[in-house]
């Protein structure tokens, strides 16, 4: 796969980080993408040196914005006149519920992942064809299915997601390109660790308690790491997972109960 091409948002750290790196450890051409430049700039010399590959693209922007969307893939087509895998991770909005979502906050959530996701699948596709073929992995989550309480728009959102990626996998299966939903349970990244220490300041725990109180709830009794999403992506990714498409691949530890 040397001479494939990978664009990843969200990828100045937690998973989107690792599977850019798992990806540039297998020789594949990555192009990484935050809002936060500094912090790009850290995760291209971080994957780098770990990756040992030194030509890393980092392209800084906000992909819930039409017009930087529109240009980042206008870049990489005229960059590499290709593209084969693309990789949507952008985390949700804010907790609420039922009773506290408003319009707006909910039209925030939507424009911010569900419709930068789509849009990203639609102008990746548009290049994946000229090729016939295409990796399209869209980092979600369980509320898909699961729903929150204090999670209502994000639960709605991801709902959103999966059947939009699924309908999407039909259309593009003929052109070999695959969509898939990676939906990750509790994950030992930045926002794991900003949730344990608000569960400390909300129930009064210290650390130690409040990281085994989450993973009481897993039947792991641990939480996944970013490098073991990474290993999925990247199968999802190879030519491996050719037949393997329309699918929600859930990677919890056995958190999510329903069948």
């Amino acid at each position: 796969m040397s001479d494939r091409i990978a664009f990843v948002t969200g990828a100045s750290q937690g998973i989107g980080k690792a599977v850019a790196m798992k990806l540039a450890a297998q020789k594949i051409k990555v192009i990484i993408n935050s809002r936060n430049k500094e912090t790009l700039e850290q995760a291209k010399v971080h994957i780098e040196q770990h990756a040992l590959q030194h030509d890393l693209l980092a392209i800084c922007g906000d992909m819930s914005n039409e017009r930087v969307r529109e240009e980042i893939f206008a870049e990489v087509e005229e960059r590499f006149g290709r593209l084969d895998i693309l990789v949507n991770n952008i985390p949700g909005g804010p907790p609420d519920t039922f009773d506290t979502c408003s319009s707006q906050q909910m039209l925030d959530a939507f424009s911010l992942k569900a419709i930068a996701y789509i849009d990203s699948m639609k102008r990746a596709a548009a290049l994946m064809k000229k090729h016939e073929f295409g990796r399209i992995i869209q980092i979600v989550g369980n509320l898909w299915k699961e729903p929150g309480g204090n999670m209502f728009t994000n639960s709605m959102m991801n709902a959103a997601i999966i059947n939009a990626s699924k309908n999407a996998a039909i259309q593009l299966a003929p052109h070999r390109i695959t969509v898939n939903c990676l939906n990750p349970g509790f994950i030992a990244t930045d926002r794991y660790h900003r949730f344990i220490e608000n569960l400390m300041r909300q129930k009064q725990m210290s650390k130690q308690e409040a990281e085994q109180a989450v993973a009481a709830d897993i039947p792991m009794n641990r939480v996944g790491s970013a490098e073991e999403m990474a290993s999925l992506a990247a199968f999802i990714a190879s030519e491996d997972a050719s037949y393997v498409t329309g699918q929600q691949i859930s990677a919890d530890g056995g958190s999510m109960r329903s069948i």
